[in-house]
């Protein structure tokens, strides 16, 4: 018995970190988590695990995600703030929902028009990173840097990538980059594929409401805010949604919105809402056993090019900084597909989801850099994983603690 327990201990030692998190307690610790892809960049990394003795950053493939910005929707605050204004006018409002109003119209005239707009926060995120990528090797740095930059064609993502690039150059007086956007990068950085509403068959549809319906209890929360909500709310689920859309991206802002707003919901709500939002994106962009994973399957273009273009930099040895700027619909994808930090899990039950897979990883900013190292002793090229600055994992061997992996594993690990 001695010997098992001591068996189980040792295997327990060595469980990757995603293993052991407690999705509800990381919630409860900050309930901003409920904001899923909405929740701000995280910035508190520890510096990374250094490399094995002798080997030394030379390299750095990039994906990353644009920074902070405005709720996405073309007329999310105008359709919201429609429905709260029908109501006030047939008196349909109840004390709590007056001031909600009050306070959202309040703020409705620095939101209006500036759906998916980047905040100077985003921008801010962008120089964060780049700072820290520089900070953390500086060995990459040393000499000239030339960097190969492109983006999708949305203007946050492009304004994010110089972002990034300008803060690098202002750190490093060598550093050179070429930069460019535009429909043939969507290819691989956004892949046009089936639309969401069409990828989730009849029956994944059913299951997700279902899922829904269960999870969140749409008329006691309307009933606070409306005398008679089947009058005032045409959509109820939808109209939810966008509410805790607009109140998820309030920190996203680059001045300070009514406390009153923060209010809207409870922290039970919020966190069946983003249950509900987190397993919509399983299903859509996740590996969900209930669709065909179209954008998982799609995305497998930028983990080629991810390959390609690292050996060809590396053989010419003209280019050290290799960086792709896209959206959460691109990392979502690319996660579930490389199976970085078990996101790979296939889970039946709705209700387990958020234990395996959970949206607020791809936050604001999220990236996934790949840093690559090389020693004059050893041939064997191999990596450091990071997502949002912090040492993640593979479904490979480690070559090395502090998520360093082979090269040529990660090159076989779709083939």
């Amino acid at each position: 018995m001695k010997r098992i327990a001591l068996l189980l201990l040792a295997i327990m030692a060595v469980l990757p970190i995603w293993a052991q998190r407690n999705t509800r307690e990381e919630i409860s610790a900050d309930i901003e988590r409920t904001g899923g892809v909405h929740f701000l960049y995280p910035t508190d990394q520890t510096a990374p695990t250094p490399a094995p003795k002798g080997y030394k950053p030379f390299y750095v493939s990039h994906v990353g995600r644009h920074g902070a910005r405005f709720a996405l929707g073309s007329t999310v605050y105008e359709d919201l703030l429609d429905v709260w204004t029908r109501a006030a006018e047939k008196d349909r409002l109840t004390p709590e929902g007056k001031a909600f109003f009050k306070d959202y119209e309040a703020i409705y005239p620095y939101l209006s028009r500036r759906e998916g707009n980047l905040t100077g926060k985003g921008q801010e995120q962008h120089r964060f990173i780049a700072s820290q990528l520089y900070r953390n090797y500086p060995a990459l740095f040393k000499g000239k840097t030339h960097a190969e930059a492109v983006s999708t064609v949305s203007h946050r993502v492009i304004v994010s990538m110089y972002s990034f690039l300008g803060q690098l150059a202002a750190m490093d007086k060598d550093f050179t980059f070429h930069a460019d956007y535009g429909h043939p990068y969507q290819a691989y950085l956004l892949p046009d594929v089936i639309d969401s509403s069409v990828e989730r068959d009849e029956e994944a549809e059913a299951k997700f409401k279902r899922f829904r319906d269960h999870v969140l209890d749409l008329d006691a929360i309307l009933s606070r805010w409306f005398t008679r909500p089947d009058k005032a709310v045409k959509n109820p689920y939808k109209f939810c949604h966008d509410l805790h859309t607009m109140l998820s991206t309030l920190d996203n802002l680059d001045v300070p919105a009514p406390e009153h707003l923060y209010e809207l919901y409870t922290p039970e709500e919020r966190y069946a809402l983003w249950r509900v939002n987190n397993y919509r994106d399983y299903q859509i962009v996740g590996p969900s056993p209930d669709t065909q994973n179209l954008r998982v399957k799609a995305i497998e273009a930028l983990y080629r090019d991810i390959v390609t273009k690292a050996d060809e930099d590396m053989a010419r040895g003209n280019v050290q900084l290799r960086l792709r700027f896209a959206h959460d619909s691109t990392l979502m994808p690319l996660l579930s597909l490389l199976g970085v930090n078990g996101m790979d899990e296939a889970v039946e039950n709705p209700f387990e989801v958020e234990n395996y897979w959970r949206n607020y990883d791809i936050p604001m900013a999220c990236n996934l850099q790949l840093v690559f190292f090389r020693s004059a002793r050893n041939p064997e090229i191999l990596f450091q994983l990071l997502l949002n600055g912090k040492e993640a994992t593979l479904p490979l061997e480690m070559a090395a603690p502090g998520s360093f992996y082979r090269w040529e594993d990660f090159k076989a690990l779709l083939l």
